[in-house]
């Protein structure tokens, strides 16, 4: 059983390494505690940040209106948040609506960035239908959307509902910067029926307003279709507007006294609104003309099936009497007519300041069916003379679909874009705060795992080496083991018989007392022999030993046949928890003790005392021989070799001491180990 154990131990000292490993690897991929999937795991961020910046390539830039403008609607300023204020644009009759934008009116920030001013933190946008009077919820906005900060407009995709207009309430208004007071402002308010803007024009009623003095601030401002920004596609190709003089001399015209331009749109075609694009003006800053320039200050739209416009009718006029009249997009509706000719005539045009001609200039002109442009590509004319025009080859630029940026996008798709921009850019740097974390969490993780693997690593090399040295330290234990055994065990029964040998020698004459003799030299050979089989593990010989106790008496009374002793046990129940090898160990080291009392002292007398405490054993043998011849009998002397290695072998210690009266003490101590240890 014991061999059992020691083969175990070999080979789990052998597969030391292997077990730490799998340990190791278990720790590190197999955590303690099942932990939930991340929803943003590095790849994904990765993707995400990745498909962020394609869409944002996309899309169209917030390039900013400046000069002068509408600013739009603002309501009367309060000292705190909670006040309530509401907007309702009214339609001319029911619509169906599925999309709502609002554009914030903007201020410079003193770090030169531009932010919405006056814009709701907490409000909701309800259909009304007054037709059936109804109200309807269409969206609701907290705090917790976190719909500012912001400079793009706020795009509010809804069921679709049919109604006559659309109220906006608030439930918490925010700053404006100039005086921290409390408004609700807008630039505009629009509201979708596929591409076009039902709100166009629109009646607004209101809780409260704040008109400017210089009229920048109107009510009907947040629905004239003026926005505080430039359309700028990031798409399609830059195009230069085209721009003239216009001639007051009625002989500069070819059919009549006024300019005019016609579209052909190639077939008739059912159109219900006009976008006019002012040119676009210097790039420069500051600008040397307002946002509106080349846009005619009066004008009217007429429509025809006929080339001549014999069969003309007109779709609508308009004219601009200040300056906050319009901007650099002029929006016109009107009701739906079936035309294929569209006729533009200047009945004034814009005036440059200084000169006494007037101009028009246009980037496009949009002949809208239900928000679409129908007039991409169709045959531009006027009836000015060819010589007087000034950019001759750019009157077809009126219907290429593109302006000075580039493509000219619906108004929904274009407002829509702006907000998506917005929502990209406002999700980009927390994308890339995470994935930067991510990085810095796979870089420690990184870092981690190397020094766990020079620890790892480290910890095999110490195991091949603690292996190395502990295989060395059990051959030499193993060594010093079979040389105690052989010296302890057969030395002391060589001993024994040849003091029988002399024994019997002196008896040799006397048959009665020399048949026991022989008897007991046959048998110290018998155990002699029994013992070298087993040299290399005592405990495997059957009938050596039989226990500390028993063993101690046979061996007296074996070796001490012939000299008084006496041996006292005391702690006999302890015993029984001593291991075997430890109680063989100790039988040998008493056994060297007594072949040394017999080799050396001379000794008439021997005592001997077993004491088995509960956690240590301690064995004294006492005898009234020469003892050790030194210069101080009072003072501890160095034990025999033989007694220095049994004690070191049962890891405890021997003291070695000459007895007063005469004769040497030795004392053994060492700790008991259980048998199950």
């Amino acid at each position: 059983m014991m061999a059992l154990l020691k083969t175990l131990m070999m080979g789990w000292i052998t597969s030391c390494p292997t077990i730490v490993l799998f340990f190791f690897i278990t720790a590190v991929a197999i955590p303690a505690e099942p932990t939930p999937p991340r929803p943003w795991t590095t790849t994904t961020l990765e993707k995400k940040l990745i498909a962020i910046d394609g869409e944002l390539q996309l899309l169209a830039h917030p390039r900013l209106l400046s000069g002068v403008g509408p600013i739009g609607y603002r309501s009367e300023a309060h000292d705190t948040a909670g006040h309530h204020e509401w907007v309702e644009v009214s339609f001319d009759d029911e619509k169906t609506i599925n999309e709502i934008i609002l554009v914030p009116s903007l201020y410079n920030t003193p770090d030169s960035t531009v932010q919405s001013d006056g814009f709701p933190e907490e409000f909701t946008i309800w259909a009304i239908n007054d037709a059936k009077g109804t109200k309807r919820l269409l969206a609701s906005f907290t705090t917790e959307d976190q719909v500012l900060p912001r400079k793009s407009p706020l795009s509010v995709p809804c069921k679709q509902a049919i109604a006559t207009g659309v109220r906006l309430e608030t439930t918490s208004l925010s700053q404006r910067a100039w005086d921290n007071r409390y408004v609700l402002q807008f630039s505009e308010l629009l509201v979708f029926c596929g591409q076009e803007n039902v709100a166009l024009n629109s009646t607004v009623s209101y809780s409260s307003s704040d008109n400017s003095p210089e009229g920048a601030r109107n009510p009907q401002f947040l629905v004239d279709g003026v926005v505080p920004y430039v359309m700028d596609a990031n798409t399609g190709t830059r195009s230069t507007a085209f721009y003239t003089n216009v001639p007051t001399d009625p002989t500069s015209y070819l059919d009549s006294d006024t300019c005019h331009i016609d579209i052909n749109l190639g077939q008739p075609t059912l159109i219900n609104g006009v976008g006019l694009h002012a040119t676009d003006v210097s790039d420069n800053v500051p600008q040397a003309h307002p946002n509106k320039f080349g846009l005619p200050r009066r004008l009217r739209i007429l429509g025809a099936n006929t080339v001549d416009f014999t069969d003309a009718q007109p779709l609508t006029e308009y004219r601009l009497q200040t300056e906050f009249d319009a901007g650099p997009i002029l929006g016109l509706q009107f009701p739906p007519v079936e035309c294929q000719f569209i006729r533009l005539i200047i009945l004034e045009p814009d005036q440059v300041l200084g000169d006494t001609l007037g101009c028009i200039g246009l980037a496009e002109i949009e002949c809208l069916s239900e928000g679409k442009n129908v007039a991409v590509s169709s045959e531009v004319t006027t009836n000015l003379k060819p010589e007087l025009i000034a950019r001759r080859d750019r009157l077809p630029a009126i219907t290429d679909g593109n302006n000075y940026y580039g493509a000219i996008l619906p108004t929904r798709v274009w407002l829509r874009q702006l907000a998506r921009r917005h929502d990209l850019e406002t999700q980009r740097p927390i994308i890339r705060a995470a994935l930067t974390t991510a990085y810095q969490g796979q870089r420690a993780t990184l870092e981690s795992l190397f020094w766990l693997s020079c620890l790892l690593a480290a910890i095999i090399v110490a195991i091949v080496f603690a292996q190395r040295f502990l295989k060395q330290r059990t051959i030499y234990r193993t060594r010093e083991q079979i040389a105690a055994d052989l010296h302890d065990e057969l030395g002391a029964n060589l001993h024994a018989i040849s003091l029988c040998s002399d024994l019997a020698n002196t008896k040799i004459h006397d048959p009665e007392q020399l048949s026991p003799l022989f008897q007991r030299i046959r048998d110290l050979a018998h155990r002699s022999g029994t013992a070298a089989k087993s040299c290399v593990n005592l405990l495997e010989s059957e009938g050596l030993y039989e226990g500390l106790e028993a063993d101690i008496k046979r061996i007296s009374e074996r070796l001490l046949n012939d000299i008084d002793y006496n041996v006292h046990i005391t702690g006999e129940e302890n015993l029984t928890s001593l291991d075997p090898k430890t109680q063989i160990g100790v039988a040998l080291f008493f056994k060297e003790c007594l072949a040394n009392v017999i080799r050396h002292s001379g000794a008439t007398h021997v005592s001997t005392h077993l004491e088995a405490k509960p956690r240590t054993i301690v064995l004294t043998v006492s005898d009234n021989g020469s003892g050790i011849q030194t210069e101080n009998n009072e003072t501890a002397k160095t034990s025999p070799t033989s007694l220095l290695r049994r004690a070191r072998l049962l890891r405890g210690t021997v003291v070695t001491t000459d007895v007063p009266e005469g004769g040497t003490r030795v004392t053994l101590r060492t700790k008991i180990r259980p048998h199950w240890f």
